[in-house]
């Protein structure tokens, strides 16, 4: 299993934040605001990524809300259809000590999270690898 953000594609015609925006409200039932800091940007490039695609280019923003119970307007067949199979909220401390076999996206996300948490929003969005 992968641990990723909420998103997904961004449609013809839509913004970044615009995507964001329909992404959350549609996998975990989240409604923000318009002026959210973008901290990373991401591009992976490689045969077999996804099946149809060679690759992903994946845009981060900081996203400040309270703990609740994840329930988007997508239904559970829908939700399975982009290979969403559960929630969960991890702490920084917890996903620097798994040492279970599932994975993170980013790869290596202790590292970016943590320069955003002690370091702030960076000027620029910060360049991640994997």
């Amino acid at each position: 299993m992968v641990w990723a953000a909420p998103g997904g594609g961004v449609e013809s015609g839509e913004t970044l934040l615009a995507a964001l925006s329909r992404e959350l409200r549609e996998e975990v039932g989240l409604l923000i605001g318009s002026d959210l800091p973008h901290v990373w940007h991401q591009e992976v490039v490689g045969s077999g990524y996804m099946a149809g695609y060679d690759g992903a280019v994946n845009d981060y923003f900081l996203v400040r809300t309270s703990s609740f119970t994840p329930r988007g307007v997508m239904t559970d067949t829908e939700l399975a259809a982009e290979f969403i199979s559960g929630w969960r909220w991890w702490s920084l401390p917890e996903i620097a000590g798994y040492r279970g076999s599932d994975l993170f996206s980013p790869r290596d996300l202790v590292h970016p999270l943590s320069a955003l948490i002690t370091g702030g929003v960076p000027a620029q969005p910060v360049l991640l690898g994997l």
